[in-house]
């Protein structure tokens, strides 16, 4: 049973009723967690004691797979078999008096490989338990549990075999609906994580989320004596330290900062002022109305622009919040942005995984496995997720959850029929409103007395508007500062606007929005146009005072002058954005501008983006590189992030509007702004896993380079671009690139940049298959880099030198080289850790295991696994734990090698690699080792346990 708390008997019922299957019009079921039970139309069959029950559990623990006859009458017969010569025929007895017992329920099959139970998965709860946590309903799987395993099964090899890794699938699945819980509740899960530890004293992942509920209940202090406590017995029983999980709970309790746990809240607020719109809301709510178990609901919001399907989806997505405790995910996916190109889903699924707490190191860099990995993320969990301003059925499709829980609200002008037709989408078409609808909506806005003293004003004012909300709310947003119904009502008639014509609301709306604009200030006003050049989707204050050449306190107060006029909006704090109709009218207006003052405001625009990435950019490559400077231009307000982690931040808010800047750049002859753009965003792109992404762009600003005969930059952009096909395994470009780099830094470049090309040169030969020409090219470098020496660079030369002798054979060499590599980097010790530190420790562990020295090799492995880990480098760590698991074996430690591929095993699994199947293949392998080891030793020495 899941350990501190209860489970809901109803709950447990309804699973216990989908686990059932109507065979031949009766209903079987087996279960092994907990008692050992068959039961029929829900009646208990009594199953034969002792050997029968032995041989039942056997089998369901392993169902619809054969065990043979050897290994059954090993188990049957608890490791004391009957002679060779009647075992088989003893154990066809055993078989018999079983499937008699059972009757109806009978589910043993024979065949020539032995006898297996065949079963179907709803009918078995362990098969039911392990579908519920891989779909990551962790509390459901914990309810299937009744009590101790199989208790009333008397077999000593069952319980020391078969059980406790059911036990450990238990205790995993307990730690993450832990994990789960961390994200709503903490003070009740201290007293449940409290006995947890005691009843597993040395599980540190008990430990870590006691620490966990302790700092996020505000209990800091205990939350550190904790930490005293498990490290002090770590030390004493095993002599080990803390492990990464519980270094991490201590560093967030020292960080002072209550940790976000994974559960996205990304829903904008929702308008204080709606009305309206119930039929539609109601439409939305039948969507949950749905059966369980139907694929993943989808409910498609259509209409023409400014008719308020956001406003109706944000509205109708707060109300049903707490279906979805997973969290929620929002995205404009800018379908109909003139000013820029819609969003690639791609994009959209790596910045959702990154929200639901996906490490970017771990996010996958193909389009395939990364839409795959966010669909098994999202298949875990319960999420609502708004695509807002869908282009079409192509841009959404890939962003459609697996699993059965989520619910995707869709907006559009267009209809989506291809979703309706194939995903079931359930379509609610968003329509102008009536005058009722449209009376009230401005009662509501400025007040019913208002609209009650001057109903005809009212009613023209609702006719020009044609029903459309964004032109209502703009007209409500002038009616607010106190002017007279009727005299707005007549400037809008003095604009001679024409009916509006729904089906392009552009067009005759932008007479509201030049009446709209001249009720703000100058300032603003001015502000509006020259927000027509930026390509969006959002804007900062920093950049507004760029184009406008204003300070930041007056390019606030200006767009607060926007937002309090409805011309603009606010969705996030410091950012600021404009509804698609009215970029597209801000584009108009700014395209009337004078040219000299159109492409200065861009000019100052350009020097603020690409001086604000350089400065974040210098702060996460820990490079100076001031030819990539220069200096702005006068009125361009340059941000300075003041950290590393600020710069990060700082890129993942604007990654998207600098490569939309990058387009207009391009475009506008801008060569200097595109190529430094495209270095900056270099390091953020590959650190986001988007490699397709970073490799257009710097090809984009390679070009820019080549068109300027800029030889210092084309040489970076090469680098870059050697970087980023390296990650692509496009190995014969990734040459070209570090090749034509090279040309210049040889002969230009100080000496580290050199020997950074080289090694880079040398790891791609390596990839290629051409180890003596990885060797060659480092070598030749060898008199140089004595200019390196007592440097970081000197290290990481060392230690590629050390690789590349380690794989022609020169272990000797390849021994000195890593571990002169090692002790340099011990002077560094503030240093992050580099990909370089840890490839040194590997390879002193791969020639330490060719040599045989097994204890050296482990160590060296263990030191690149911490580095590793500290880098969360996830693909490189599984590497590293199937290499130390090779080392335990060759040791004969089977036991820590398991571990190790178990870990291994995850990652892979989670990061949808094609090593999965290896790691798999691996495990399979030492587990029937250990059972035919096992059974040997028993064979020789009865009732021996092998551990």
């Amino acid at each position: 049973m899941s350990e501190g708390w209860q489970p809901d008997r109803a709950r447990v019922d309804r699973a216990s009723h989908l686990a059932r299957l109507d065979f031949g019009g009766v209903i079987v079921e087996y279960r092994v967690l907990g008692a050992l039970e068959v039961l029929l139309d829900g009646a208990p069959v009594p199953v034969p004691a002792g050997r029968g029950r032995a041989l039942l559990a056997t089998l369901l623990l392993r169902p619809n797979e054969f065990v043979s006859v050897g290994e059954l009458v090993e188990r049957v017969w608890d490791g004391d078999p009957p002679a060779p010569d009647r075992a088989h025929k003893t154990l066809q007895t055993v078989v018999l008096r079983l499937r008699q017992a059972l009757g109806a329920a009978n589910c043993v099959r024979t065949s020539t490989r032995g006898y297996a139970a065949e079963v179907a998965p709803r009918q078995l709860d362990l098969t039911r338990f392990r579908e519920l946590t891989a779909a990551g309903d962790h509390r459901a799987a914990l309810e299937l549990w009744r009590g101790p395993v199989l208790a009333d099964v008397q077999c000593e090899s069952l319980h020391r075999e078969d059980v406790p890794r059911l036990l450990e699938e238990h205790l995993a699945a307990l730690e993450r609906r832990i994990d789960d819980d961390l994200a709503r509740a903490t003070d009740v899960l201290v007293p449940e994580l409290r006995s947890l530890i005691q009843k597993h004293p040395l599980r540190e992942t008990f430990w870590a989320q006691l620490m966990l509920a302790l700092h996020r209940a505000g209990q800091q202090a205990e939350a550190l004596t904790v930490f005293q406590e498990i490290r002090a017995r770590l030390a004493d029983e095993l002599g080990v330290s803390p492990g990464q999980r519980l270094r991490d709970a201590q560093e967030a309790v020292l960080s002072g900062a209550v940790p976000e746990s994974a559960v996205p809240r990304q829903l904008p607020s929702a308008h204080p002022r709606f009305v309206g719109r119930e039929q539609e809301l109601a439409r939305l709510t039948e969507t949950l109305a749905a059966r369980p178990g139907e694929p993943v609901l989808i409910s498609a919001i259509n209409g023409i622009g400014g008719v308020g399907k956001t406003a109706l989806a944000v509205q109708w997505a707060h109300r049903v919040v707490d279906r979805f405790p997973d969290g929620q995910l929002y995205v404009n996916l800018r379908g109909f942005d003139t000013g820029a190109e819609p969003l690639n889903p791609a994009a959209v699924a790596r910045d959702f995984l990154l929200a639901l707490g996906v490490p970017a190191k771990e996010v996958p860099s193909s389009r395939e496995a990364l839409i795959a990995s966010y669909r098994s993320e999202l298949a875990r969990r319960r999420v609502l997720l708004v695509l807002d301003n869908a282009r079409d059925v192509e841009q959404v499709r890939p962003l459609l959850p697996g699993g059965t829980a989520s619910l995707v609200l869709i907006t559009s002008r267009n209809r989506l029929s291809g979703l309706v037709a194939r995903e079931g989408a359930r379509p609610v078409a968003v329509d102008v409103l009536d005058e009722q609808a449209a009376v009230a909506l401005l009662a509501e806005r400025i007040g019913a007395a208002r609209v009650n003293e001057e109903p005809s004003a009212v009613a023209r004012l609702v006719e020009r508007c044609a029903g459309l909300p964004l032109a209502l709310g703009i007209v409500a947003a002038r009616a607010a500062y106190g002017d007279s119904l009727a005299v707005l009502a007549d400037e809008l008639d003095q604009e001679r606007l024409d009916a509006l014509d729904i089906d392009d609301p552009q067009t005759g709306i932008r007479s509201v929005f030049s009446w709209s604009l001249r009720s703000v200030g100058e300032v603003a006003a001015e502000v509006f146009v020259l927000l027509g050049l930026h390509p969006g989707p959002d804007v900062t204050v920093a950049a507004v005072a760029s184009l406008a050449a204003l300070s930041l306190a007056e390019a606030r107060k200006a767009l607060n002058e926007l937002v309090a006029g409805s011309l603009a909006s606010a969705p996030g704090v410091g950012r600021f954005a404009l509804h698609d109709l009215l970029r597209d009218y801000a584009a108009e207006r700014a395209a009337e501008l004078a040219p000299a003052r159109r492409a200065d405001a861009q000019r100052r625009m350009f020097d603020h983006d690409v001086h604000s990435s350089l400065a974040a950019w210098r702060m996460i490559s820990n490079v100076t590189a001031e030819q990539a400077g220069g200096l702005p231009v006068r009125g361009a307000v340059v941000v300075a992030p003041a950290d590393y982690d600020a710069a990060h931040e700082w890129f993942a808010e604007e990654i998207r509007v600098l490569l939309s800047v990058v387009s207009q750049a391009e475009a506008a002859g801008a060569d200097e702004a595109v190529w430094r753009l495209a270095l900056s965003l270099h390091l953020p792109l590959l650190f986001s896993g988007d490699l397709r992404g970073a490799e257009a762009v710097e090809q984009r600003g390679l070009l820019a380079a080549q068109r300027l005969g800029d030889g210092w930059a084309e040489a970076r952009l090469q680098r870059c671009l050697a970087a980023t096909r390296i990650g692509l395994r496009a190995l014969p470009q990734a040459v070209s690139h570090l090749e034509a780099a090279l040309r210049y830094e040889s002969e230009f470049g100080p000496l580290p940049e050199e020997s950074n090309l080289l090694r880079g040169l040398s790891f791609v030969y390596e990839l290629q298959g051409r180890r003596q020409d990885a060797l060659r090219v480092l070598e030749e470098f060898q008199q140089k880099a004595a200019g390196l020496r007592g440097s970081l660079e000197e290290a990481n030369y060392l230690s590629a030198l050390g690789f590349a002798q380690h794989k022609v054979g020169e272990h000797e060499q390849a021994l000195k080289a890593c571990g002169r590599a090692t002790a340099l980097f011990a002077r560094f010790p503030d240093q992050m850790p580099t990909e370089a530190r840890a490839t040194a420790f590997e390879t002193l562990g791969a020639i330490h295991f060719e040599l045989s020295r097994h204890a050296e090799a482990i160590d060296s492995y263990r030191e690149a696994i911490g580095l590793l880990r500290q880098m969360k480098a996830a693909r490189d760590l599984a590497v590293s734990l199937v290499n130390l698991a090779e080392v335990h074996l060759a040791a004969g430690d089977a036991g820590s090698a398991r571990g190790h591929l178990v870990e291994a095993e995850s990652i892979y699994l989670r990061l949808g690699r094609p090593e999965l199947a290896d790691v798999r293949e691996r495990l399979s392998s030492l587990e029937q080792v250990c059972t035919d080891l096992c059974g040997v030793a028993q064979r020789r020495i009865p009732h021996l346990e092998v551990s």
